[in-house]
């Protein structure tokens, strides 16, 4: 019978913030195509961040106009292009029916910040097992042990 070693349960630190734990002020970022984003909770039982448009809309759709109101019309005339000889119908031709096979969604595009428009923030974020805490939307949270303080509330 071979001896099993049995590994030591490692102690979790003692979580102990240090600093201001109110909520950050809302931030403003601006996707590459223009659109001004906010930050919402990516889910109800999600505990991380989302980017939305200010309309709410977490994605935009780039497809042409004929492909969205009619897409049989809009094949069928990339596929006369084809038949013509336009190697760059054949190339769009290609590379959408392998997304669409894939199930990709070529011309829609996720939002996500390429930068920030609101000023940098004046106060650090607290402190916590010697890590600087990350602000998710139910308080910070320690990075080391993932445990959740949350936010104080913000007088004034």
């Amino acid at each position: 019978m071979s001896k099993r070693r049995v590994r030591p349960a490692q102690q979790q630190p003692e979580c102990q913030p240090r600093g201001d734990l109110r909520p950050l002020p809302e931030q403003r970022y601006v996707c590459r195509c223009g659109e001004e984003l906010r930050l919402v909770r990516a889910g109800p039982r999600i505990n991380d961040w989302a980017h939305v448009t200010l309309s709410g809309q977490r994605y935009r759709d780039d497809r042409p106009a004929l492909l969205r109101e009619d897409p049989a019309r809009w094949w069928a005339q990339l596929r006369q292009r084809m038949a013509a000889g336009d190697m760059r119908a054949a190339q769009l031709y290609s590379t959408l029916t392998a997304a669409e096979i894939l199930g990709g969604s070529p011309g829609r595009h996720y939002h996500h910040p390429e930068k920030t428009l609101t000023p940098p923030l004046e106060q650090p974020p607290p402190f916590c097992c010697e890590q600087p805490m990350w602000a998710s939307p139910d308080g910070w949270a320690c990075r080391v042990t993932r445990r959740v303080f949350p936010y104080t509330p913000t007088t004034g």
